[in-house]
């Protein structure tokens, strides 16, 4: 009785090497543009944000004819408009909103930015920004 030995072929130590740095390479690399993607979305997402919130308050200062006192007013206060206006004036049904919906708030309960910050308000102006280093002249 023969006996057959297979000769098992194991990676050497380049090849081994080898795989570890290509495996490296393209772990930095979509590390790197998961990141990039990251602050493109949170940088999107406060654009939106300010826009939303600047909008809120001019039709809160067009139907009340003052700027909110507070950012936070918009959450709480509600507005009143009909769905449609013709020419006879305001028709339809009424619907009935917050000025600024479903915005994350930190424990104090101020409206952050995608990136965890206070939105700075000035009540006098009716200017809002970001407080977030690199986006405060947004």
């Amino acid at each position: 009785m023969g006996t057959c030995f297979h000769r098992q072929r194991g990676m050497t130590v380049v090849e081994t090497l080898l795989t570890l740095f290509v495996m490296s390479v393209l772990a930095v690399v979509l590390i790197s543009r998961y990141e990039r993607l990251t602050s493109e979305a949170q940088e999107a997402a406060l654009r939106t944000g300010l826009v939303n919130i600047r909008q809120s308050i001019e039709l809160f200062k067009m139907l009340n004819n003052r700027n909110p006192e507070d950012i936070n007013e918009l959450l709480e206060n509600e507005v009143m408009l009909p769905a449609r206006i013709g020419k006879e004036g305001p028709t339809g049904s009424i619907f009935v909103h917050k000025y600024l919906m479903l915005q994350a708030t930190d424990a104090k309960g101020n409206i952050i930015d995608p990136f965890g910050n206070p939105f700075s308000y000035d009540a006098w102006r009716g200017e809002v920004k970001s407080t977030t280093k690199g986006y405060e002249a947004w």
